[in-house]
């Protein structure tokens, strides 16, 4: 249902400085160079107009990583979905990262890690000052998400017919 390759993330920036706008990039162990980043929406409240480095576990097996990121897309555009550090006020999940986006070329993404894992390089905005992220849009675009696959999987089951 989702794309899952934390497994394979060796790190990556995220930065939320522009209020609308999930900018950065993320290198994965599989895909030469790094993959960019350019979302519509926000990261929730705890890093609400930070920036973020964060590594992951980049499990070396080359040619696994090779073919599950064959077709990841090396430019990820789309929107943002549930992205937090899971510091308080915990709007999404308590106590570990969770980094979720729609792509328009690989569909839901989500990459789930440790705290220690994510240092906040610039100063988010003080949470008291934001909206928490609308679960209604949330749900919209999870609903928006379901949709195409159900489009796909039945445009495809009548070309094999």
């Amino acid at each position: 249902m989702a794309w899952r390759p934390t497994e394979y993330l060796i790190e990556g920036e995220l930065d939320n400085t522009k209020a609308g706008k999930v900018t950065g990039w993320m290198r994965f162990t599989g895909i030469k160079g790094k993959v960019i980043f350019d979302l519509q929406g926000d990261f929730h409240r705890d890093i609400r107009g930070g920036r973020i480095h964060f590594k992951g576990p980049a499990k070396f097996k080359k040619l696994m990583a090779e073919t599950y990121m064959e077709s990841f897309a090396r430019h990820q555009t789309g929107k943002s979905g549930d992205m937090t550090a899971g510091y308080e006020p915990a709007d999404y999940v308590s106590g570990y990262c969770y980094l979720e986006w729609y792509g328009n070329d690989n569909g839901r993404v989500v990459i789930e890690l440790e705290q220690d894992k994510v240092e906040i390089i610039s100063e988010p905005l003080p949470a008291e000052c934001c909206e928490p992220i609308s679960r209604q849009q949330q749900e919209q675009n999870m609903f928006e998400f379901m949709q195409e696959l159900a489009h796909e999987f039945s445009n495809g089951f009548k070309h094999s017919s």
